[in-house]
């Protein structure tokens, strides 16, 4: 689950990305044109050309935290004689590295999202990746890393948590199959949504694409017409009964009955299925968005090659087995294909064919981007508060 951290960061630092990714989709072929072919597998025995050095890394709390300690710090400091230093948090890595002395940042490598991390790219906070080092990122399809952050050679973009639609099977006498159940009569005000915009409003326009027979096009929504969004959600606010501010909240609430259906992170649904069998969802096949993050390396980090060399072994099929173990997306079709072969609940929430995978979107963060100041306060004042 990304950090709730949207209101606090400001329109003009949000919205300078935007222009400059405007016509660097030629980039994309350039940038990996000198990469090593997609077979590549970085092997696990490595070499211990960083011994003795230290690898300190901004992590999100959760199951990417228990990845890291359990899975990837011993493999990775077997591979490479380094020393991992993992950090968890939420929305405190880029306070951390502004507050750190010149040279001697808080981080060497940071796990962050598109909320914080564009901005603070292009703030300078963040240096170009040697991509020609990040063999394993042809295991990647086009559809995860078709943006400028790549394609400026910034960092490296994945899938996170994915939005799908949760319910109490008990509490619901029709079996949901999309978005528009959200505007059944029988669940009005039965709702549970997030209470962070960057997922809502988006499940808001799915709502209003799928009432006027136009489901599939969201995205399309969002970048066209979203002050007609916004009037939507705020016309039909009164549909939730609970603004969740976190997934355990919701899987809480929808176990209780305080909720009976709404949306909510994937990850996190996995768990909350395991632990109640009446807990069930739908992952509608129309308007997929996911949660983009990236592996970005700090300015003035002298562990530089190290980082790089981080960011190669997460991308490796043994890596993303182990953080797809643990609940996580992964856009390697190889390691879908078993996932989704062992575990059924995985596979009901997360891409596992070729076709899927290729679909992958992120959350319309480019629209956001447009008028991010007045989103976050017409959210804040008449959306989760009725205005």
């Amino acid at each position: 689950m990304a950090p709730n951290c949207l209101s606090s960061v400001s329109r003009r630092r949000f919205l300078g990305w935007s222009a400059a990714g405007v016509g660097l989709s030629l980039g994309l072929n350039a940038c990996s044109g000198n990469s090593v072919a997609p077979s590549t597998e970085v092997s696990n025995a490595g070499s211990q050309d960083f011994a003795g050095q230290q690898l300190r890394v901004f992590i999100y709390s959760g199951n990417t935290e228990k990845f890291f300690r359990e899975s990837f710090v011993p493999a990775f400091q077997a591979k490479t004689g380094a020393t991992v230093i993992p950090d968890p948090g939420w929305w405190d890595s880029i306070p951390k590295l502004k507050a750190s002395p010149p040279g001697q940042p808080a981080f060497d490598l940071v796990l962050t999202d598109a909320t914080q991390g564009y901005p603070a790219i292009r703030e300078g906070m963040f240096q170009t990746i040697d991509m020609d080092r990040i063999v394993n990122k042809e295991k990647f399809p086009p559809s995860v890393l078709d943006n400028w952050v790549y394609e400026e050679g910034y960092g490296i973009t994945f899938p996170g948590a994915g939005m799908v639609l949760a319910y109490n099977d008990d509490l619901v006498d029709f079996t949901p199959t999309g978005w528009g159940d959200l505007m059944r009569d029988e669940v009005t005000g039965k709702l549970g949504m997030y209470n962070s915009f960057y997922m809502s409003l988006h499940t808001f326009a799915c709502m209003k694409v799928a009432q006027e027979g136009r489901p599939g096009t969201a995205a399309q929504e969002m970048a066209n017409n979203l002050p007609e969004v916004m009037a939507f959600a705020k016309a039909q606010r009164d549909r939730v009964q609970y603004w969740w501010p976190t997934s355990t909240d919701m899987a809480l609430n929808l176990d209780q009955g305080n909720s009976v259906i709404g949306n909510m992170h994937s990850n996190d649904m996995i768990t909350a299925m395991r632990e109640s069998a009446k807990l069930k969802t739908v992952v509608p096949k129309e308007d997929i968005a996911f949660v983009q993050l990236m592996w970005v390396i700090p300015a003035d980090t002298p562990q530089k090659a190290l980082a790089e060399e981080a960011i190669n072994f997460l991308l490796s099929e043994e890596m993303q087995r182990a953080a797809a173990e643990m609940g996580e997306p992964t856009p390697i079709l190889s390691v879908a294909k078993e996932m989704a072969a062992q575990d059924a609940a995985w596979k009901q929430v997360y891409p596992a064919t070729e076709t899927e995978i290729q679909k992958i979107q992120y959350y319309p963060y480019n629209a956001y981007s447009k008028d991010w100041d007045n989103i976050v306060a017409t959210w804040d004042r008449e959306v989760l508060r009725k205005g």
